[in-house]
């Protein structure tokens, strides 16, 4: 055909061909422009209502005049050859573009700014056709071209249909790209604007995280995966895309059309909204709740102070614009006398809560003092003097004057769930602070005495859901740490279950289901818990760090990195998701890389340590730094003091080896390894034969041996 003349207009070249159309660049000899004529396939075009359908693309097209739409010229047949002519758009897909900007900055996603800018002009333009009645139906990302000036253009309506015309797609046919239909496509139901708004979603999903929400090795599988799996959550690629951004991400995608939002218009003035959560950390509203100081004339109420801290942050965790630093992460700075200005620092936050608690009797008295950590001044400060069986409503008039301290607004939803007793009995609540203060306390004989008082707390209240989630928490240490015996898996999805009867909404104990299966090998079920609780959760963080470990373990370290980094925005304070980046950079064989995360670990070790010089794990992880990066004197020192602060610890034993492993000194290595697994560490197969640190060893008889014994 090139060479030809077709009506006015003479055919220079194909541009490309797909289902519903052969595209070639002509010569307008009247109007003297070069333009884009479509012609519908021979095979397509063989009936009348191929081209009644073919002609009413034309018309409805025609009509819509948008800088964001490809313009339609006009329409024509000429020797039974149907044809429109278009304005020709140069430049390249929206995909093409894509890559190209993320491949200049080495990642594979755009800039959050630059996705809103062309999705912006994408919803401008679907929202001017819709206006208009028209449906694309395969928006995708090959059908949306980026001009060199930087103007996005919706191209091919050739699947629109219109709304109150008959229906002539063909009874069984599917319409449009398989990985951008909408469920009710797939379904073969009816249709409206929203198929629309679902592509939409997905080309917005792909362009925040480079990868496609639904994938799949065969369209079957990917149509599976469209009607009944939830996508992976935006935060699993990336941090820094804004919570209005992914709600309306997440809005796009909503399976069921009545769910889903409702127009493109609507779509763009989300779009539009300031970024509340592109604020830097210093500029966000976070807190670090210290340990409140026991001042009771007995020391055994020391129980009762750490149940009365770890509730609070529990509560103020439940406010949605207060980021709470969490019990794990405070636990180092316990008993300790603490520069408010330094913690502050080392955990990233911009307000303290210390306090103290007294309790005689059936009587307590609590004072609390928030701090403003840049200024060093009290914001608010308080005395309350209650009876021990008012303790629920104590607890939650001080979460609620610290939100009004902190001028957050709480909403509805929020103050019903800080009012929300864990129990109707104070002495179940006695028994279940007993037990989280001999968790905190560690060792197998503190862990049997956890579970005994947990197991009194859901006797004297069988509806305690946080008393069952000790119970998941202590049976996890059995396992993990002090047994290894599978009754412990077992153990763990029963309470589990029973937390999440009396609250399906129950975090932890999803994330108990998911390292059970973790431990019993079922990585895909695993995986799928983990990528559940961060749907509901987007910040919890061992969801994500867990998740890094099984890309780790399955050899995909690009996985791991991203899952990692997300961890360590989340928890900005901590060396541990910067000690896994490592410890991947090393998997990978790149030593430079691995020398940048050392550094950052160092740093945030260097904080902890200066606030708590015992705390062992710290100490054992800036120990391997210190071996990798050649300062022997240093990591020999450390070691030795881990070794000599607590010698029980499997975690800092087996990190201890990896030090004497890297220094060449196997012997006292094999005998870290064989304390290390004595005291329960559970990771010999998994992690200990991929760790790098441990590769010295690897050819070494007795390590075998070792190996053998424990595995």
């Amino acid at each position: 055909m090139i060479g030809q003349t077709i009506s006015h207009y003479k055919i220079l070249e194909k541009l490309g061909e797909g289902g519903m159309g052969i595209v070639y660049k002509a010569q307008d000899t009247k109007l003297k422009r070069t333009v884009a004529l479509k012609f519908l396939p021979q095979h397509v075009s063989a009936t009348e209502a191929d081209k009644t359908r073919f002609m009413l693309e034309a018309q409805a097209a025609a009509s819509l005049n948008h800088p964001n739409i490809c313009t339609i010229y006009g329409v024509g047949e000429q020797d039974g050859q149907t044809f429109i002519a278009m304005e020709l758009v140069e430049g390249v897909t929206l995909r093409e573009k894509s890559k190209s900007i993320a491949g200049s900055m080495k990642v594979s996603h755009l800039p959050v700014d630059q996705a809103i800018d062309l999705g912006l002009q994408i919803a401008d333009g679907l929202a001017a056709a819709h206006e208009k009645g028209m449906i694309h139906r395969d928006i995708k990302s090959d059908n949306l071209m980026v001009t060199p000036e930087g103007r996005v253009k919706i191209m091919d309506f050739g699947l629109a249909k219109l709304r109150g015309e008959m229906d002539l797609t063909r009874t069984g046919t599917t319409v449009g790209t398989i990985a951008y239909m909408s469920p009710e496509q797939i379904a073969g139901g009816e249709v409206d604007q929203r198929v629309d708004l679902w592509a939409y979603g997905v080309v917005l999903y792909e362009m925040l995280t480079g990868e496609r929400p639904f994938k799949g090795e065969h369209e079957a599988a990917v149509m599976y995966e469209i009607l009944n799996v939830e996508p992976k959550a935006l935060q699993s690629f990336r941090v820094d895309v804004p919570e209005h951004i992914r709600m309306l991400v997440s809005q796009l995608l909503q399976k069921e059309s009545a769910k889903r939002i409702a127009s493109a218009a609507e779509v763009m003035a989300l779009l539009k909204q300031k970024p509340a959560s592109t604020r830097t950390m210093s500029e966000q509203k976070s807190i670090a709740v210290l340990y409140f100081e026991n001042m009771s004339p007995e020391k055994e109420s020391e129980y009762f102070c750490a149940g009365m801290t770890e509730d609070i942050i529990t509560d103020l965790s439940k406010i949605r614009e207060l980021r709470v630093v969490s019990r794990s992460d405070v636990v180092p700075f316990r008993n300790k006398e603490l520069n408010t200005r330094q913690v502050g620092e080392s955990l990233r936050v911009n307000y303290i809560l210390e306090g103290s608690v007294r309790k005689a009797g059936n009587k307590i008295r609590i004072t609390a003092q928030l701090i403003d950590v840049n200024s060093g001044f009290h914001v608010w400060a308080d005395r309350f003097d209650r009876l021990v069986e008012d303790i629920f409503d104590l607890q939650n008039e001080v979460s609620q004057k610290i939100a009004g301290a902190l001028k957050i607004s709480l909403t509805d939803s929020e103050k019903e769930s800080l009012a929300a007793k864990p129990t109707v009995d104070v002495k179940a609540y006695d028994f279940y602070m007993r037990g989280r203060e001999l968790l905190h306390k560690r060792g197998r004989k503190n862990n049997e005495l956890a579970i005994q008082m947990f197991e009194i707390a859901v006797k004297m209240d069988p509806k305690f859901g946080s008393a069952y989630s000790g119970l998941v928490e202590a049976f996890s240490y059995m396992y993990s740490w002090y047994d290894g015996d599978s009754k412990w898996l077992s153990k763990i999805i029963e309470m589990s279950q029973k937390a999440l009867e009396l609250d399906p909404t129950a975090i932890d104990a999803q994330f108990g289901i998911g390292m059970v299966n973790y431990h019993q090998k079922r990585y895909v079920e695993a995986k799928r818990a983990f990528e559940s609780v961060i749907q509901q959760q987007s910040d919890y963080y061992d969801a994500y760090r867990w998740l890094g470990i099984m890309a780790d373990l399955n050899k995909d370290y690009d996985a791991a990195l991203r899952v990692y980094k997300t961890a360590a925005s989340i928890k900005p304070y901590s060396e541990e998701p910067w000690m896994h980046i490592s410890m991947t950079y090393g998997r990978m064989g790149n030593e430079e890389a691995r020398r940048e995360a050392h550094q950052k670990q160092r740093e945030l070790s260097a904080l902890k340590l200066s606030i708590n010089p015992d705390d062992t794990i710290t100490l054992s992880r800036i120990a391997c730094v210190y071996a990798f990066d050649g300062e022997r004197e240093k990591a020999l020192a450390a070691a030795q003091r881990v070794l000599a602060t607590d010698s029980t610890d499997g975690l800092a034993q087996y990190n201890c080896a990896c030090v004497y492993a890297t220094l060449g000194d196997h012997k006292a290595a094999h005998d870290c390894l064989r304390r290390a697994f004595g005291a329960g560490y559970k990771n010999v197969r998994d992690w200990v034969m991929s760790d790098p640190d441990l590769a010295r060893l690897r050819e070494d008889p007795e390590f075998k041996v070792l190996i053998g014994e424990y595995s």
